[in-house]
């Protein structure tokens, strides 16, 4: 797909210029316009169908303010005319972006995620980019005017999906669910050394994965296992090749890169020691390590699944295993920290979440957070402020 990995947000007018250059032509994942789409019902139904189609499809990006050349009919070939006028004059795009995005949450079932960016050009003029991922809960549906419409995209043409194609799609998109949750659950009961201590493994894998698709002795990959350090810090360890990839070890910390895009760590969380005089107790850990590991991993991989040009959405999960009653320690403002819990020993696997956009990690990863707080009585994460922003305490 074009600008795999990237964020459209990361997109800039010498990107833009460089695909009309190459003259690639429109496909499967890839949609030009000359313009914007008319506010009249046609119109607002016309970008509702190429949106929904690419999500019905495996993803795709539409550009608006792309001129295509024409054929001696008249009619436009799908391939960006570089002696046009590139993008369009609009005075306000974010309101523009708005007003289609509004467009979006209104008319298409289920809720689909849509990336929208304004890619400022140097003469003032902007291009509209608006991409879809290869969506994990379709078919996804367009409601317009008391109709309802299955639009997909094959080859570089829009068609309306019939009721077989339809019932076929949802068959395979469960199936596809269904693996990627089966492989995870596997991935997060491995015991990798079978440690007495607690334990926080987390693993994250793309719905559509192929097996043997991601090249893991790619130089950039190698470079950002290395660097995979689980608390943050900057220190390099040499990654090393397994049958299944590539795998870093650090004191007890695991982390592995499959050939199938599947990532995961497994780390020890941070037991605080005994007091001097203090008896034998029960194993005590810095609550806010499970915030701390869990935001480390997401901002990781996102760096690491875009240098593999491994595609969303992915399926994240997350597993706390201790053999032992385990308590967790909040700071006091006073000085020292409370106690809470203990918990029972037992392996406590968390629901697997969903990530379409590793701009949004936060989003993703506060109730993982909240409900591991909330095994020990605490009613969410202090790691995020009332808005749900990450302020890591």
């Amino acid at each position: 797909m074009l600008w795999e990995g990237r964020s459209l947000r990361d997109i800039r007018e010498a990107d833009v210029r460089a695909v009309v250059a190459s003259g690639l032509r429109e496909h499967l994942h890839l949609e030009y316009k000359s313009d914007q789409y008319d506010n009249a019902d046609r119109g607002r139904k016309e970008f509702l169908l190429d949106v929904c189609m690419f999500a019905n499809a495996s993803g795709g990006i539409l550009l608006i303010g792309v001129p295509e050349r024409r054929a001696g009919d008249g009619q436009p070939t799908g391939i960006p005319d570089p002696a046009a006028v590139l993008g369009l004059e609009i005075p306000n795009p974010e309101a523009v972006l708005a007003a289609y995005d509004a467009r979006v949450m209104e008319s298409i079932e289920e809720r689909l995620p849509l990336e929208s960016v304004a890619i400022a050009l140097g003469d003032g003029r902007q291009v509209l980019a608006f991409r879809t991922g290869n969506s994990a809960i379709k078919p996804h549906s367009v409601r317009h005017l008391g109709h309802i419409y299955f639009p997909s995209r094959r080859e570089r043409q829009r068609y309306s999906m019939n009721v077989r194609e339809i019932k076929e799609l949802v068959i395979r998109t469960a199936s596809r669910l269904d693996q990627a949750q089966e492989i995870l659950t596997v991935a997060l009961n491995t015991n990798v050394g079978q440690p007495s201590f607690p334990l926080i493994r987390i693993a994250m894998l793309p719905v559509f994965f192929e097996e043997f698709s991601v090249n893991v002795s790619s130089a950039d990959v190698r470079r950002l296992i290395g660097e995979f350090s689980p608390r943050g810090v900057n220190n390099y360890r040499e990654p090393d090749y397994s049958f299944k990839g590539i795998e870093r070890n650090e004191n007890h910390s695991t982390v592995t890169f499959q050939r199938n895009g599947l990532l995961s760590l497994q780390v020890p969380l941070p037991l605080y020691p005994a007091l001097p005089g203090e008896q034998q107790r029960q194993h005590v850990f810095g609550a806010v390590a499970i915030d701390i590991f869990l935001r480390n991993f997401l901002l990781r991989a996102a760096a690491l699944f875009e240098a593999a040009a491994v595609a969303g959405p992915f399926l994240l999960g997350m597993q706390i295993e201790n053999r032992e009653p385990l308590s967790a320690a909040y700071p006091l403002n006073v000085g020292g920290y409370e106690a809470a819990g203990p918990i029972p020993a037992a392996s406590r696997l968390f629901p697997f979440m969903q990530i379409v956009d590793f701009g949004r990690i936060d989003e993703a990863m506060r109730p993982l957070c909240d409900q591991a707080h909330q095994m020990f009585g605490r009613a969410r994460s202090t790691a995020f402020d009332n808005e749900g922003r990450w302020v890591g305490r």
